[in-house]
């Protein structure tokens, strides 16, 4: 690699670590897991942070869309300047398959990735509200 191609490819990553942190890590005042107080009967704030997972077709490869929506019996969490998921990770039976980092205001609670179900027994996801912390919920595949 050449003197030019090196300078380029660090700055390239500078800039995209900086991308990747662009929000204000201070925000980010909570990072405790949360339970439900009663997973019955979830309340609207509880309601609000917990990840919605919904299976959808499987490709010809065998992969299966899974997409993650933050809030759940249509309320939807925020993402203001102050308030907002900034993280959302998926997990097939305790193994990570997915995550995502996100921005407030440009961008709100919401994962979709493609993966291989054929032996798995459990999907989790884990959305973290700088707020209130992290929720999680699973369902059976």
């Amino acid at each position: 690699m050449n003197r030019r191609t090196a300078l380029k490819f660090a700055a390239v990553a500078a800039l995209s670590t900086t991308i990747a942190n662009a929000y204000d890590e201070k925000l980010v005042v909570n990072t405790m897991d949360v339970k439900l107080k009663d997973p019955a009967n979830p309340t609207k704030g509880e309601l609000k942070h917990s990840p919605e997972i919904k299976l959808g077709s499987k490709d010809l490869k065998g992969y299966t869309t899974v997409e993650v929506n933050i809030g759940q019996a249509g309320i939807i969490h925020p993402s203001t300047a102050n308030h907002w998921i900034y993280e959302i990770e998926l997990y097939a039976d305790g193994k990570k398959v997915s995550s995502v980092s996100l921005e407030p205001e440009t961008s709100r609670g919401y994962l979709a990735t493609k993966v291989n179900l054929s032996n798995v027994k459990k999907l989790s996801a884990i959305s973290k509200c700088n707020l209130h912390g992290n929720y999680t919920s699973s369902i059976n595949v």
